[in-house]
């Protein structure tokens, strides 16, 4: 395709130069002919990057393991390529802020990816080994997608207070690290009223479930796992 267009413009300056005497037309070719290259290349590298995104909205909070108390929150994460070439999602991370209180908000880490068909056999509890993986980089392929269960906690476990169920306003920030870009990238932001009866919810060892209806997740949730993963009397957030 850029010889084509190569050729064509050369063809442009060679009928220009055999037609119109003036040298300042030729010179003017030239630089036609160059700007068109020039374009087609920009456009063609925008066509074979890799464009991951994401989409994300829903929080699920697994019951309680038996190892201790503290809350720990599972994702369900759509990683799309837009762009035509692979590349590597390296790294995720979510900012969770409480009632719009930015100078306590807590970075949460990946620690781990969920098999959602163990984790609903294992009646939404962390305790089955089988039912969890560590979290590392993946490569994406152009165009396509990708579904992953991630599960999220505090990056810095004992300098930090472990995360507790509390009623409020809950934000969060998804960030993605991909070969795509030299830092993380802000992919997603969404909020979550947590209500009492959440917190109920939780204390009498119940999975909770947050659910963003603002997002276009349907077609999602079916692609995230062949079972069902979330109850179909679940209570919602919003």
């Amino acid at each position: 395709m850029v010889a084509a267009i190569l050729a064509l413009s050369l063809a442009l300056v060679s009928w220009l130069g055999r037609n119109i005497a003036d040298p300042a037309w030729l010179a003017l070719g030239l630089a036609i002919a160059a700007a068109c290259v020039a374009v087609y290349g920009t456009l063609k590298a925008g066509l074979l990057e890799f464009s991951p995104e994401v989409l994300a909205g829903d929080v699920i909070v697994p019951r309680p393991s038996r190892a201790a108390g503290d809350v720990k929150l599972l994702l369900p994460l759509q990683f799309t390529n837009a762009g035509a070439a692979g590349g590597v999602v390296e790294w995720v991370a979510v900012r969770l802020t409480i009632d719009g209180d930015i100078q306590r908000s807590v970075l949460l880490s990946p620690v781990a990816e969920v098999d959602m068909q163990r984790f609903i056999q294992a009646k939404r509890k962390l305790d089955d080994e089988n039912a969890i993986e560590p979290f590392t980089a993946f490569p994406l392929d152009g165009k396509r997608s990708l579904a992953k269960f991630v599960l999220f906690d505090v990056a810095e476990r004992g300098r930090t207070e472990p995360l507790r169920l509390r009623p409020g306003r809950w934000g969060f920030e998804l960030f993605v690290k991909s070969t795509a870009d030299r830092a993380p990238k802000l992919e997603r932001c969404f909020e979550h009223v947590v209500e009492r009866k959440h917190t109920e919810q939780f204390a009498a060892d119940t999975p909770v479930y947050l659910i963003n209806y603002q997002i276009t997740l349907p077609s999602a949730r079916r692609e995230l796992a062949g079972a069902e993963w979330m109850p179909r009397q679940a209570r919602y957030s919003n």
